[in-house]
């Protein structure tokens, strides 16, 4: 009998504790990168043409890179709509109906791909 009562009363005590758990550190919000980036830096004065057929002075340039599939931890901050610097590296990623504004936020990078439209996806901790 004593056997089951501290059965039951260890039960009840986990089941509490879980519940009391905060639910927020658990949730995460997954988007999936289409392309990474490497920023090269351009002498003072370089220029381009824009899509428009328009020049405009520039002070780098993103070209197409990769990196090895894994799984990276990293903080990121969001350089503008759905792009994102690597924090410490010149490397960016484009995400896909992205919306977080990140500041030094730490991230779960999932590179599953080299290539294609998605090469895996970056991943947000509440």
């Amino acid at each position: 009998m004593k056997t089951i009562v501290k059965i039951l009363t260890l039960s009840l005590c986990l089941t509490l504790f879980v519940s009391a758990t905060p639910k927020h550190s658990q949730e995460t919000e997954a988007y999936t990168i289409t392309k990474i980036y490497e920023k090269i830096e351009l002498d003072k004065g370089s220029k381009a043409i824009n899509s428009w057929g328009n020049i405009e002075e520039v002070e780098a340039v993103l070209i197409p890179t990769e990196i090895d599939r894994g799984r990276y931890d990293v903080e990121i901050t969001r350089v503008s709509s759905n792009l994102y610097q690597i924090c410490g590296t010149s490397l960016y990623i484009e995400t896909q109906y992205c919306y977080e504004y990140a500041t030094r936020e730490e991230v779960l990078l999932n590179i599953t791909s080299t290539y294609g439209y998605n090469l895996g996806e970056v991943i947000f901790f509440d």
